[in-house]
């Protein structure tokens, strides 16, 4: 009993310390939990930052990124662009010098072209009346017209030259044309109204309105000659209606000077 007594005095002390020690022990680990889930907590808020940084930090890369992209198309856009626009300059001003060259020549051909015209002019003059006489007026007529645009100051220079051109090209028909038309011819001091055809520049030869009376311009003495009319007479007025339409076409039977050598 009495040792019964002594086993309860000193256990329960040591039950009070044990006691005492878990409720410490219980205190001790609730702190350190806290203070763990703590740290956790903050780590997980700092890496909740750091994702949110990240994040945004990416969603700004891929921003830039893109703007990069969208500036590097325009560049590429633009560099084509301004080769295009070289090119086109570099064309510009090739036709800009060749413009220049151009009215330069304009100048000096507008400077020689009243000289040029002047000279073409007076020698087609020479040619019809050194040629055979025949359409004299009408053709005088046209020199007259066109020397009178010559002179004018209200006609333009291209006007001027086309008039020319005009003279030398209906000048140049009459070598490949025939034709037959009435005239007046002062024949042996006498005032005949004949019949007249031409056939371009190799003959040109007449017949009264009679028939009694033919001949042919000799180019050599300038002036007309009679032809013999028993020879002549029928071939004549047969060529006469061939020209005029009025016969079917036929070869035709001319006096023609034959073409001497050049010397």
């Amino acid at each position: 009993m009495n040792n019964r007594r002594l086993y309860y005095k000193v256990l329960a002390p040591f039950a009070s310390l044990i006691v005492a020690g878990a409720t410490q022990a219980a205190e001790v680990d609730t702190s350190i939990i806290d203070q763990a889930l703590n740290i956790i907590d903050q780590q997980n808020q700092a890496a909740a930052a750091s994702q949110e940084n990240i994040t945004r930090l990416s969603n700004s890369a891929s921003t830039l990124f893109e703007e990069f992209k969208l500036e590097n198309d325009n560049l590429e856009a633009m560099l084509v662009l301004n080769a295009g626009l070289r090119r086109q300059i570099s064309v510009q001003e090739e036709n800009i010098a060749t413009i220049q060259q151009s009215i330069t020549d304009v100048a000096v051909v507008t400077q020689e072209m009243p000289l040029l015209m002047s000279k073409m002019l007076t020698s087609i003059e020479q040619f019809v009346e050194l040629d055979m006489p025949f359409l004299l007026e009408e053709r005088r007529a046209r020199l007259t017209f066109a020397r009178d645009a010559i002179d004018s100051p209200d006609v333009s220079v291209a006007e001027k030259f086309r008039q020319i051109l005009v003279l030398y090209q209906t000048e140049n028909n009459y070598g490949r044309t025939h034709q037959t038309y009435p005239a007046t011819l002062n024949i042996e001091g006498v005032d005949r109204d004949v019949d007249i055809l031409r056939v371009g520049r190799i003959a040109l030869v007449y017949q009264t309105k009679d028939r009694t009376m033919t001949g042919a311009w000799d180019q050599a003495s300038r002036s007309w000659m009679a032809l013999d009319p028993v020879e002549y007479r029928t071939a004549i007025q047969r060529a006469i209606g061939v020209s005029s339409g009025l016969v079917s076409p036929a070869i035709m039977d001319l006096p023609i000077v034959a073409p001497e050598s050049a010397q």
